[in-house]
């Protein structure tokens, strides 16, 4: 397997860390809450925006 290929599944699975910390933060009315949000839903979506780059490009 090519090292893009390596790099694609590590993205994937860290989209979907990220996605089930996202939802645990969505649920957190703590007040590093807010944070713990954006960080996990910008990850996500940054995790998302690469995915689909990969998915055009291969």
């Amino acid at each position: 397997m090519e090292q893009g290929r390596y790099l694609y599944i590590l993205v994937l699975a860290v989209f979907v860390i990220a996605g089930r910390k996202f939802l645990d933060a969505w649920r957190d009315e703590a007040p590093g809450g807010t944070t713990r949000r954006v960080l996990f839903g910008g990850l996500c979506l940054a995790c998302f925006l690469i995915v689909a780059f990969f998915e055009i490009q291969l």
